[in-house]
């Protein structure tokens, strides 16, 4: 009898052993990104399950806005994503309506290049792992027009005015002026941040010197000197650099695998140039791809999460994220490898972000993009003056600003 009870006990044992031994965690993963990316993704998640059989990654793929307004939604129905997959500017909305974790108590945070790192710092902490870098403008060239990359603004006028004859559509630097994206790296070349601190708050502080200073700079890049076209939107700007009616384009890495296919050898990479009146360097700002975890993840689900966010990290997926994808790596040790320094295709773009600044991922930003906006608009087209426009636009962010607050305290 003792015998059977002992096999019984033995028994029982054994079972719950192979139960917990064969418990899968799903994990879901909501991303956005290219196809391209997606289908690397999915090698990633082969691997990675083939190393951990007890975890299953399921990812799935949605547009930026659908996945935004998806995972906000989540936290009020508990059916969320445990990992969410994308650009930067997730964190502010995330971190502010209170669905994500951070992760400064686990994460290895001196493995990661700084400037990525601080796109994800907000009030303190570190709402989200970066994956890759970039998102960032660069100054591409045609190298059948101009020889090489200019080291200021003064030396690309000087060369665009060569280049330029509004009679035949030839101008001398093809850009999307309109829009504020543009315009940050003039605005940090001459010292200035739209962004400012105050006691807990963030305030958009754009109607200031720096920011007169910035716009005057492009308003004159367009009247004065004439290297602008007067009006030119985004697709604009690609076509008019791609038939070769603008030496000079600005646009961002996304941009970086057509224009190569276009103009193959002929195509140069290079930083934005300096303001010569400052000495600085023009910044662009710099996103890339970040993962963040559910708040909800607790348990076994967290620990499953971080294992892959760890993987995700690791040299070999950086590595392929540098060959397959043509993406600047989040590590330092994988950007400073002799095999990424080797990459003639990657190269260009990690010394066109050498400059560049985190982009912000406080809500407020938001706010400062509306003002912006606005205020570049209404520069370039004449219908006010610089100190005007500067001031339309800061008014236009203290409205916009004031209903993100109205909003947020409404949501709590």
């Amino acid at each position: 009898m003792k015998i059977m009870n002992r096999m019984t006990v033995l028994c029982s044992l054994w079972l719950a052993g192979s139960s917990a031994m064969a418990e899968t965690i799903k994990i879901d993963l909501w991303e956005q990104d290219s196809p391209e990316a997606a289908k690397e993704m999915d090698k990633w998640i082969s691997v990675f399950a083939k190393r951990n059989p007890n975890i299953k990654v399921v990812r799935q793929h949605y547009e930026n806005e659908e996945l935004r307004a998806k995972f906000l939604r989540s936290s009020v129905t508990g059916d969320g994503a445990d990992l969410v997959y994308g650009p930067n500017d997730l964190a502010g909305v995330f971190k502010t309506a209170s669905v994500i974790q951070p992760v400064d108590e686990w994460l290895k945070k001196d493995q990661f290049n700084p400037t990525a790192l601080g796109v994800m710092s907000l009030e303190g902490k570190t709402w989200g792992v970066p994956v890759s870098e970039g998102n960032h403008l660069m100054l591409f060239y045609n190298k059948a027009m101009v020889s090489q990359a200019p080291d200021s603004f003064d030396a690309l006028i000087k060369e665009g005015k060569k280049h330029t004859n509004p009679k035949e559509n030839k101008y001398g630097l093809a850009m999307f002026q309109s829009e504020p994206f543009w315009f940050m790296p003039i605005l940090g070349g001459h010292g200035g941040w739209p962004l400012s601190e105050s006691g807990n708050k963030t305030n958009v502080t754009i109607n200031n010197d720096k920011t007169k200073a910035a716009l005057q700079f492009l308003v004159d890049l367009k009247n004065k000197h004439q290297i602008l076209p007067k009006d030119c939107d985004y697709d604009c700007a690609k076509s008019m650099f791609l038939a070769g009616k603008a030496p000079y384009h600005i646009n961002g890495d996304w941009e970086v695998k057509t224009l190569r296919e276009k103009l193959g050898k002929n195509l140069g990479i290079a930083p934005i140039p300096k303001i010569a009146s400052t000495g600085k360097w023009s910044t662009p700002l710099l996103g890339g791809r970040f993962v963040f975890i559910n708040k909800a993840a607790t348990g076994k689900r967290l620990e499953a999460a971080k294992a892959f966010i760890k993987f995700i990290t690791e040299e070999q997926v950086q590595l392929r994220m540098a060959t397959k994808l043509d993406r600047i790596p989040a590590t330092i040790k994988v950007r400073s490898s002799k095999k990424v320094q080797s990459l003639d295709s990657l190269q260009p773009l990690i010394d066109a972000a050498a400059h560049a600044k985190p982009s912000p991922s406080q809500v407020e930003m938001r706010a400062a993009w509306d003002g912006m906006r606005i205020m570049v608009q209404r520069a370039l087209s004449g219908k006010e003056t610089v100190a005007q426009a500067v001031a339309t636009g800061q008014k236009a962010a203290d409205e916009a600003l004031g209903a993100i607050r109205e909003k947020g305290e409404k949501s709590h």
